[in-house]
Formats: C-alpha cells, sequence, structure tokens
C-alpha cells in the first residue's frame, strides 16, 4: 500500500518540470534530471510557468510532503497499490489496481470517483457524506497518467450533495497531453462545468476525475495507466513540491509524513448476536451454523467456500430474502452489521436486469409490526468493500419512504430480523459469506490498543490519547506520548485505572523525523469496565 522509506518509491514521479498557473499540466523529466525539460505541447497560450521557482526549489536537498487527503483521511495514498485505493465500480470499461497502477480501458463514459456518495443509500467506508473533502485545506488535484492520445481533454468534476445535481456541482477541464506526464491542477481558480459551483463554495461530497474524455461515436482509445494521485494543499515555502509524492526528484528528496491506521480497537471484535443467544455466528458456509434461517423468492444453488450461492426468484424476483432467528435484543446494544457478499456481473443501480446492486435490512421494534426498511446498502464489485461494516445507530438508517411509524434502530428493542440481499429484477446470482450483528468490543480494567504508520520512517513517535466523545470531538486525554513506532504492528496498554468506566474511542497521533504528522481513530470504541 504504501513505501517503507523517505527514499525508496517504487513508482517515484519523474521531476516536477513546469507549473502552469490556470488548468496546470505538468510535463515529467526523466528521474535525475537537473534541468527541467520544456513545457509540454498541452501548454495554453493563457497559461504562464514558473520554471525558475521549480529549477530553485529543486536545489533543495529534502522536504516533507505536502498535506494530501487521501493520507491525511484515510491513512492510505492513492498509489493503486491495493484494491481499495479506487472504486472502479463506475467505470464503462474495464478498470483495475494491478502492479501499483490503475489500468483505465478509454471509453465513452470513463469516471474515476476518488471520493464517492450515492443519495438514498446508507453511507459506510469510505463514502463522502462521512468524510467530505476540507476544499479549504485542499485546493489542488495532481496525477501522474500515461496515455496514447493526442490533443484531447480531461475534466474534475465535484458535488456538495449526494444527488450529484447540476445545481450542487462544478468542475473544470484541462489539456491531456499523449504519453506519460504529471498533472496539477488548481480546482480553485476557476469552475467552468455543471452548475459552475466553485470548489471553496463548501466541503465536496463527490470528487470525480475524467481523465480523457471519449466521445459516444468513438471506439475504444486505448489504455490509461495512472501511477499515483494527490488531493493536495497549494505549494509554499516549507512545501513547494507539494503536489508530488514522497521519493527522489533530481537533487530533490520527499519524505513522507506518517499514515495513521488504528488497527484495535475495531468492531470485527465484539461480541456476535447470533454467537451469544445461539451459540454459532451465521455462516453460510456451514448448513449447520446457519439452522433455523428461512429463505424466500430465491432459489438455494450451492453452499460452498463463497457462502450461500443462490439465484433471485419469483414471485418477488427482486426482493429475495432471508429471515433470522432472533430473541428481542436491545439496538443500541447490537448495533454493528457486518455482511460479506459478492454477487456475478457488474455493479449497476439501474432498474432494469442486471442492476438493484444493493441490500436492505429489515427489522421490526416493540411497540409495532411495521417492518422498518433501511435505505439501500450498496453492494459494490470493487474498491474498498470486502466486509460491509454499517453502525445502525451512528445515524439514522432508514429509508426515506419507508412505512409509518418511523422508529428506526437507536433506542429501540428489536423483535426480528430480515436481510434482502439483492434487488436485481433479473435472475441475480450471489453469494453471502456471512452475517454478524455486533456489540461494541469491551474489556475488564485494561486492553491494548494496536496501530501502524503504512508510511513508516525511523524515528517516528507516537502519541495515543482516549475519550468519550465520537472522533473529532474534544475531551481526549493522552495516555502514552514519545512512543518509538516500530515497523510494522505496535500496541500501548490502555488501563482504565482512575478513570471512569465507559465506552472510549481511542486517537492516535504519529510524528515523523520531519515534522509531520497525522491523527487517526479506532473504527470502533471499547468499552472499559472494572473488575468486580
Amino acid at each position: 500500500m504504501h513505501q517503507g522509506t523517505n527514499t525508496d518509491h517504487r513508482r517515484a514521479p519523474r521531476l516536477l518540470a513546469t507549473v502552469l498557473a490556470a488548468l496546470t499540466v505538468v510535463a515529467a523529466g526523466a528521474v535525475g534530471t537537473a534541468t527541467p525539460p520544456a513545457a509540454s505541447a498541452a501548454t495554453t497560450a493563457a497559461a504562464t510557468t514558473t520554471a525558475a521557482a521549480t529549477t530553485a526549489a529543486a536545489a533543495t536537498a529534502s522536504e516533507p510532503e505536502g498535506a494530501d487527503y487521501a493520507t491525511d483521511v484515510y491513512g492510505d495514498a492513492w498509489d493503486f497499490s491495493n484494491a481499495a485505493d479506487l472504486n472502479t465500480s463506475f467505470t464503462s470499461g474495464a478498470a483495475s489496481v494491478t502492479g501499483g497502477s490503475l489500468r483505465v480501458d478509454l471509453v465513452h463514459g470513463d469516471q474515476l470517483f476518488l471520493v464517492h456518495s450515492i443519495s438514498g443509500s446508507v453511507p459506510f467506508g469510505r463514502d463522502g457524506a462521512l468524510q467530505p473533502v476540507d476544499t479549504a485545506k485542499y485546493t489542488r488535484l495532481s496525477f501522474s497518467m500515461n496515455q496514447p492520445m493526442a490533443s484531447r481533454i480531461g475534466a474534475v468534476y465535484w458535488f456538495t450533495c449526494r444527488e450529484q445535481t447540476a445545481a450542487c456541482g462544478g468542475g473544470v477541464s484541462f489539456p491531456t497531453t499523449q504519453g506519460k506526464h504529471v498533472y496539477d491542477i488548481d480546482l480553485a481558480a476557476s469552475s467552468t462545468l455543471l452548475g459552475k459551483r466553485p470548489w471553496k463554495s463548501a466541503k465536496m461530497v463527490v470528487v470525480r476525475l475524467d481523465p480523457v474524455v471519449i466521445r459516444s461515436s468513438e471506439r475504444k482509445g486505448g489504455t490509461a495507466t495512472i501511477d499515483w494521485v494527490r488531493l493536495h494543499s497549494a505549494q509554499d515555502a516549507a512545501h513547494p513540491h507539494a503536489a508530488l509524492p514522497p521519493g527522489t526528484y533530481g537533487t530533490t528528496t520527499i519524505t513522507p509524513k506518517p499514515q495513521t491506521v488504528v488497527d484495535s480497537p475495531n468492531p470485527s471484535q465484539g461480541a456476535d448476536l447470533a454467537a451469544v443467544q445461539r451459540g454459532r455466528s451465521w455462516d453460510f458456509r456451514s448448513g449447520p451454523a446457519t439452522t433455523g434461517v428461512r429463505y424466500q423468492d430465491l432459489t438455494q444453488i450451492a453452499r460452498d467456500a463463497r457462502g450461500l450461492t443462490a439465484r433471485n426468484a419469483p414471485p418477488l424476483r427482486n426482493d429475495p430474502r432471508v429471515f433470522f432467528p432472533v430473541s428481542a435484543f436491545k439496538g443500541d446494544t447490537w448495533h454493528t452489521l457486518q455482511f460479506d457478499m459478492s454477487y456475478d456481473g457488474k455493479f449497476d443501480l439501474s432498474g432494469n436486469a442486471g442492476g438493484g446492486k444493493m441490500a436492505r435490512l429489515i427489522w421490526t421494534a416493540a411497540g409495532s409490526g411495521t417492518p422498518q426498511i433501511s435505505n439501500d446498502i450498496l453492494t459494490y464489485d470493487s474498491g474498498n468493500q470486502t466486509e460491509v461494516t454499517l453502525d445502525l445507530t451512528a445515524r439514522n438508517p432508514l429509508d426515506e419512504n419507508a412505512l409509518a411509524p418511523k422508529l428506526g434502530w437507536a433506542g429501540r428493542t428489536i423483535t426480528s430480523l430480515r436481510f434482502d440481499p439483492n434487488e436485481d429484477p433479473g435472475a441475480a446470482v450471489w453469494h453471502l459469506k456471512s452475517l454478524h450483528l455486533r456489540a461494541d468490543p469491551t474489556a475488564t480494567g485494561s486492553t491494548s490498543v494496536a496501530f501502524h504508520d503504512a508510511a513508516w520512517v525511523p524515528g517516528t513517535t507516537a502519541e495515543v490519547a482516549v475519550g468519550t466523545g465520537r472522533p473529532g470531538s474534544h475531551g481526549y486525554v493522552a495516555i502514552a506520548s514519545g512512543v518509538a513506532v516500530a515497523k510494522g504492528s505496535n500496541t500501548v496498554p490502555f488501563r482504565l485505572g482512575s478513570m471512569a468506566a465507559g465506552r472510549y474511542w481511542v486517537r492516535v497521533t504519529l510524528t515523523h523525523p520531519n515534522g509531520t504528522a497525522s491523527t487517526s481513530y479506532s473504527t470502533s470504541p471499547v468499552v472499559m469496565r472494572r473488575a468486580s
């Protein structure tokens, strides 16, 4: 996923040569070249260069990496070393993350969603509704791309709303050049597309890159290869090469900032409802583990390493149902939904056969027999989803058009549980491996906080703090500081001591020797109890 040292980046981009003031295209010269090459042919007449400033900056022996959205927010730079770096479910042509690069077939309708969100769905994972882009901090988009088409354009689109309407959207186009080049686009300079919403008008929940625009009448234009993408802050005196990821460029070395990942506590460490109530979790690879589970509007095909393989079937082909045997339980306790499911065919949300790639959770709550229907839970075929993890109390999960009364999940006693895996009106085939409802992980007296730095360098230190408020809130208290961080997994003890028993989130801040720091929070709180 990331480089291991501050000088070894296996996809080190070429020396930054030309920075253009408007829609900036930066041509790439050979690694190790001390003199900038000429400006690319894509340079527009209105654009101005700052080659002299770039040359002066290149004389600096070392500089720290500038702020980057993916590095700061996900703890995972867009370097295309793992499938989570980009959800390719929405591309029209073939797209894959392989060999440390993103490969995209250039066809009409290609769309690379760097940050994505869809209205009417329950946000989870890297959904932009949960982690919108701070447009005041991150103002430029840079990427290294090799593509075969001459004299074309690309485009960047952004949206302040999940509906992705023109009214809440804006964007810019930019010239592209045949071959391998580094592009650096000033998003704050102008907005000329859709509703022309300025970049700095609000936080963005969707950011989309169309690497090369292909007309509907054209055939496939070849394949583009993208080595890395950065949504970064503007360059300044401390970060003259803010557009570039860590690596060595001629006489300049850019040293990485931390990529903080908190490994524990996490939702998967919490107790499982089925295991507590029935003695076994719902593992669909095993018939005995799913005894008592009932099915409707589906045909069972097989049970193997992929779990239960089934096909949507009449009378309600677009509504296969899985009913779970449960005793009444508290929604506030058992609130984390996890399921592992895949399906045959490409991701599609249309109402036609092959569409409806989404799931829903349906339940009843004490006091009413009216089904409580969740919003869509999107089941992508790539990107950051392997097992969906969704906190049903973090926000209201109900469909806006759900039946009345709308009781929801939080604060309710849940009396029945149903999962609808797929809403394809065709005879879709899907594979359900497991489903869990989990409580928060618990510990008595003490536990261990685990974390790692995905861009580790020698000399990294850590501060670990805990707090009862959700991530980003105030009131966290440090339980360890100045901790020497080793490469790979690190642990710090969390002892309750004189603190009150309760539900604690964990915050970890890592600092590199170059002075850069990053902070991440645990993906779940831990419930700390006192020994009786």
